[in-house]
């Protein structure tokens, strides 16, 4: 085990020296994951993925989200899900936006219909008894996390003429669209009640093949918003695909 170690970190130091792009690339990557798995449960995932070459979609992302690149899988992918939606009747909406990066790529992809935005601006409301319910080495949301200003979103989303934004706590302003009917529907509201409030509105609206994308749905940091959706998959007999990216799907059949 040791000869091969040694081995491999000689053609590793070899390759970073004198080696082809190709080479020098694979033993950064290999870094990168030797870095994560020293430090914990990180995993650094394969390497030369197609949706890594959009500089488009990078720079979009970074300007909107700068400095913060840890959603960027779950942007493309519900942006990918829209753009599947374009063939089926209705609007979009989405229940938590923050400062408009999934609202962004929503309206990006999206060629027909308005999609309605639904936030506080006021950050989290006060979670539930069971959005504490995590591990020890999870730090729990408290009431004002991730509060940011409504300005700031329309600044974002300016280039954009197909969007509303209803401002106010969730459930409020649902009923100002209850005569609508969605294709998809993104909930990224983090917490136990304004996950099962967002699910029970809005999965009776969406069009047959329409999809509702749950952001929180596989993150131990939001047990509430999982224990909401779960609930709502036994009440109404539907089924939760859960994806790598840690989001959760709901397809009205």
């Amino acid at each position: 085990m040791t000869m091969i170690s040694a081995k491999r970190l000689g053609r590793a130091i070899k390759w970073l020296l004198t080696g082809s792009p190709a080479q020098r690339r694979r033993v950064r990557q290999e870094l990168a994951r030797t870095a994560a798995g020293v430090f914990g449960d990180f995993p650094i995932s394969d390497d030369h993925k197609l949706w890594r070459l959009d500089q488009q979609f990078f720079d979009d992302f970074n300007r909107i989200s700068p400095g913060n690149p840890y959603s960027q899988d779950r942007k493309w992918v519900l942006r990918e899900y829209v753009k599947l939606s374009n063939d089926l009747p209705g609007d979009l909406a989405e229940c938590g936006c923050y400062v408009g990066t999934s609202a962004f790529f929503m309206a990006q992809a999206s060629q027909h219909g308005t999609l309605y935005l639904f936030d506080s601006f006021q950050g989290l409301s006060n979670p539930d008894v069971v959005d504490q319910r995590t591990t020890k080495d999870v730090l729990p949301w408290s009431a004002g996390d991730l509060s940011t200003d409504e300005a700031t979103l329309r600044h974002n989303l300016s280039r954009y003429d197909s969007i509303e934004v209803l401002s106010g706590w969730i459930p409020k302003r649902f009923d100002d669209v209850a005569n609508r009917h969605f294709r998809v529907v993104h909930i990224d509201v983090d917490l136990y009640e304004p996950t099962r409030d967002s699910l029970e509105f809005f999965y009776p609206r969406l069009v047959q093949g329409g999809v509702i994308v749950m952001d929180d749905y596989g993150f131990a940091t939001c047990p509430g918003a999982t224990q909401a959706a779960h609930e709502f998959a036994s009440r109404h007999g539907v089924g939760v695909l859960h994806l790598a990216t840690g989001q959760g799907v709901i397809t009205k059949r």
